[in-house]
């Protein structure tokens, strides 16, 4: 299963405490126009530490259906890290039965575990499941990082075929890059630094913006290397302004305005904003859904 290329990390819209199934259908209405086919389903854009699991399963059939209803063919990763090794494993056996084509498991947060913890837990994981496992490294989330070494040795396991990298640091790209084999897939987390990251070897991103600059991505990603940051640039102060707030209330507040979704409602502890410089970044590059 190849997973390059931009995916989506599909934010998880609600409308009264509730999920908002009119406002994710029509989310992903948009991201078929505008040429995605792949989602990362429950990650921390969608929210994934507020969410039940019963919704997680809910948001799964949602996004089953509009596939077969559609006859696209659409490939789904699933979030299924925890901080408990225990619960990410009966997470990853769930998710072949609800449509998973690929797993994303992040690093344990809040317990900070050694780099042989690390190493253990994703090795019991992938021992759980035959689904491909793709590794995610955010220390400004998570305040656990995958080290050089610890990533050099999860890449020779059969069913971990890549890391969505959110550190931003391109030097630690370089190396990792020069670490792996040449088919552990290297994907972007962090869309501030994306062009940069395609530029040094980057196979893809699996990108919170590419729910509302999902098209943009795309042409960036497939751009000429000589062109790449020129054509990043007009969306530069545009993503600045989007993740000037914890993530994914930026994101929100743009599609609300882009009539894309019905509602900028987050879950608590997380409360929607109100950012007028985000409102004018968005009005110049003109994204809207009829």
């Amino acid at each position: 299963m190849d997973f390059s290329g931009i995916t989506t990390a599909l934010i998880t819209p609600f409308a009264e405490g509730k999920l908002d199934k009119s406002s994710f259908l029509k989310l992903l209405g948009f991201q078929i126009q505008e040429g995605i086919t792949q989602f990362a389903l429950a990650s921390t854009t969608g929210e994934n530490p507020a969410l039940e699991d019963q919704e997680i399963e809910t948001l799964c059939q949602w996004l089953k259906s509009f596939k077969e209803e559609n006859k696209l063919n659409l490939k789904l990763i699933l979030a299924t890290g925890s901080y408990s090794t225990k619960l990410a494993i009966e997470k990853t056996k769930k998710a072949e039965d609800l449509g998973a084509n690929g797993l994303l498991v992040v690093t344990p947060y809040y317990n900070k575990p050694p780099q042989n913890g690390l190493l253990l837990h994703y090795e019991k994981i992938a021992q759980a499941s035959s689904l491909p496992i793709i590794l995610y490294n955010v220390p400004s989330r998570t305040a656990c990082s995958l080290e050089l070494d610890t990533i050099k040795q999860l890449a020779q396991i059969e069913n971990i075929v890549g890391i969505k990298e959110a550190t931003g640091d391109i030097e630690f790209l370089k190396q990792i890059k020069q670490a792996v084999p040449k088919n552990f897939l290297l994907l972007s987390g962090d869309d501030p630094t994306c062009a940069d990251f395609f530029n040094e070897g980057g196979q893809g991103a699996i990108s919170a913006g590419a729910n509302i600059l999902a098209k943009e991505l795309i042409a960036i990603f497939n751009s000429d290397p000589s062109e790449r940051s020129q054509l990043f640039n007009k969306y530069k102060i545009f993503l600045e302004e989007l993740f000037k707030e914890t993530n994914p209330i930026g994101l929100k507040q743009a599609l609300f305005l882009a009539g894309i979704i019905s509602s900028k409602e987050l879950r608590l502890p997380l409360l929607a904003r109100d950012n007028p410089a985000l409102e004018q970044a968005l009005k110049k590059i003109n994204k809207t859904f009829n």
